[in-house]
């Protein structure tokens, strides 16, 4: 079983949790805990963390999606937590991204290709959207699980270089943010129409998602579209 909680988002209780513009999601696998996205900064993945019961000290690594500053704003509550934690960092940012990761005690690796770096779990080489942007996937008998920062690339891009390595195996489940809050209709009519092909068990929208596009979504694959916020586990 893995488990997936979301830590940092802008949807939760605003009494208990701090609320922000931004993504980090913890996943619980068989062998590992695995931080995607750090949020937009250290106090919000700190306490978000601490309230909800997650225990930053015992990640096996974290994965940073793409350069964005909701993404990576949590690098001092990583080093404070867990020194020396291997984190994973996107393409071309090793002398901005690397240079913070190793002055909060951390150890920077740069995402140039496929890396397998903990079992069943793979990160994408770059893909270009602007920025580049990386990929987190879990491979399970169900099929993969992708983990999205924010989907700058776009859906159809995205998919075709995932089922390239993967050998067109079927994606079981779709995860994080889906740049749609802002998007043209037609954009996001696009995008809809990838999704029905792609065809999904599951799908959870966060972050840059938008709340029109997860009612539209809902609308048409039901109960497939899981709603989730801070707080929010979900089992696959």
């Amino acid at each position: 079983m893995i488990k997936i909680t979301v830590i940092v988002d802008r949807y939760g209780d605003n009494e208990k949790y701090v609320l922000k513009r931004g993504l980090a999601v913890f996943i619980e696998t068989k062998d590992n805990y695995i931080l995607f996205d750090l949020g937009p900064d250290s106090e919000s993945l700190q306490k978000n963390a601490e309230k909800i019961g997650i225990d930053l000290e015992l990640l096996d690594g974290a994965v940073i999606s793409h350069i964005h500053s909701s993404h990576i704003g949590g690098i001092n509550a990583l080093g404070w937590s867990s020194p020396f934690l291997k984190v994973l960092i996107p393409f071309d940012s090793m002398k901005s991204i690397g240079r913070i990761v190793k002055n909060n005690g951390l150890v920077p690796i740069e995402v140039l290709d496929w890396l397998n770096p903990w079992s069943q779990i793979y990160v994408t080489p770059p893909v270009y959207g602007p920025p580049w942007e990386h990929f987190l996937i879990i491979d399970t008998p169900k099929g993969l699980i992708v983990f999205s920062g924010c989907m700058h690339p776009g859906l159809r891009k995205t998919i075709s270089v995932i089922k390239k390595r993967f050998r067109n195996k079927k994606i079981y489940a779709l995860i994080g943010g889906l740049h749609l809050e802002n998007a043209l209709e037609t954009y996001t009519e696009n995008t809809l129409q990838e999704l029905i092909k792609i065809n999904p068990e599951k799908i959870i929208p966060l972050h840059c998602s938008g709340l029109s596009f997860i009612k539209r979504v809902k609308g048409v694959l039901g109960n497939k579209v899981l709603e989730a916020k801070i707080g929010t586990t979900i089992k696959l």
